[in-house]
């Protein structure tokens, strides 16, 4: 896939409005967002983390060509970011490679960041919870895993949030795929001796997404997980 491509038509951006809040000022970073991409042909939803509570009225794409940016709701915090949820509609035809996106409000706007349109992403499901024991170093956990055509890998990342009750425990770990299926093992938070660790008969919500060997992300799946 050919990246940096140079555009013609003119860097014109796509704004889509949220309902008018708070007059806080943005501050001038997206600490981050996930997926790290958007695919061309689908409806996206970005996770976008900014720092401080100030209201994200707008996202701006550019160039804009093939991008409708259509819902922007608030989040939860999580790091120390509030996130933002954005549905952003990509079309089939939308040119693959680099563009920049960035957040504003009425009284500010962030710096722009450089986000990536991929003609094909991978795609997860079925996500199970294989053993969670308060006592074990790990939770195991597998998911089926495609892509067309396929540039998985052998050990694609696996990204996950972890909530029970505080602030999640997030991180990444490498993965094995094999047979269309992903397993991997991530940090149990009890054991690392966390506020929010789960307790016995625990019950805490998880979040994965995967990433294949080009680091192009998935889609993000949501699971529970009951600790015993």
């Amino acid at each position: 896939m050919k990246r940096g491509l140079v555009f013609a038509a003119a860097l014109i951006a796509v704004t889509a409005l949220a309902p008018p809040a708070g007059a806080q000022g943005l501050p001038n970073v997206i600490e981050g967002f996930f997926p790290t991409q958007l695919a061309a042909g689908r409806t996206n939803v970005l996770h976008l983390g900014i720092p401080g509570r100030g209201d994200v009225t707008g996202v701006e794409i550019s160039p804009a060509a093939g991008i409708t940016v259509k819902d922007i709701k608030r989040g939860d915090v999580r790091e120390g970011s509030l996130f933002w949820d954005v549905t952003i509609d990509v079309a089939s035809d939308a040119m693959p490679g680099n563009r920049t996106i960035l957040a504003v409000n009425q009284n500010g706007r962030t710096a722009p960041r450089p986000i990536t349109i991929y003609s094909h992403v991978p795609q997860i499901s079925d996500v199970k919870v294989v053993s969670a024991q308060v006592s074990q170093p790990t939770v195991q956990l597998q998911f089926a895993m495609s892509e067309t055509p396929n540039e998985i890998g052998a050990a694609p990342y696996v990204w996950f949030f972890l909530g029970c009750g505080g602030e999640p425990e997030s991180g990444v770990v490498k993965g094995k795929f094999a047979g269309g299926v992903v397993t991997a093992a991530i940090p149990n938070p009890r054991t690392q001796m966390k506020p929010f660790a789960p307790q016995p008969n625990a019950h805490c919500d998880l979040e994965v997404r995967a990433s294949d060997s080009k680091m192009a992300d998935s889609n993000t799946v949501k699971t529970a997980v009951d600790f015993r």
